[in-house]
């Protein structure tokens, strides 16, 4: 039972020494710090949107007809947007989080499963963040060829 619990890095000629160790808990420090202030963000932006939702939307109907679309469907759509931006940006820097915490846990710990689970974290974080910047590259190159 002991031996499952040993960190099964050595199994593999892998060691964390302490320069590892150090390098990871600043990352996840700092990550963590990051998160914070992101899911900080996201609640202002939140707020914010609701609130003004309805100010956006009396901005837009004084653009005039190149924002026909808002004044069809209303300020609801508008806010049902921010919201759904919100939650996305919320989800993607949750993972962030979520690595912080593990790598926390499992340097305190010496428990692989949770340094699997945080760089696991950290995959899909960056997975989604690779997704969302080629995405953006994309219509970048579009717009220029507009």
């Amino acid at each position: 039972m002991e031996d499952q619990d040993q960190d099964h890095l050595l199994e593999m000629d892998l060691q964390i020494d302490s320069d590892v160790r150090q390098q990871l808990y600043e990352a996840a420090k700092w990550s963590k710090f990051i998160s914070i202030v992101m899911f900080i963000a996201c609640g202002l932006v939140l707020f914010f949107g609701v609130i003004g939702g309805t100010a956006l939307f009396s901005v837009f109907r004084n653009f005039g007809s190149e924002f026909d679309i808002v004044n069809e469907f209303g300020g609801a759509v508008l806010i049902a947007i921010i919201v759904i931006v919100v939650a996305v940006v919320a989800l993607i820097y949750y993972f962030l989080f979520n690595f912080s915490q593990k790598i926390k846990t499992a340097l305190i710990s010496d428990n692989t499963e949770f340094l699997n689970a945080g760089l696991k974290s950290l995959k899909i974080f960056f997975i989604i963040t690779t997704v969302f910047a080629i995405l953006s590259l994309v219509n970048s190159v579009a717009q220029i060829f507009r």
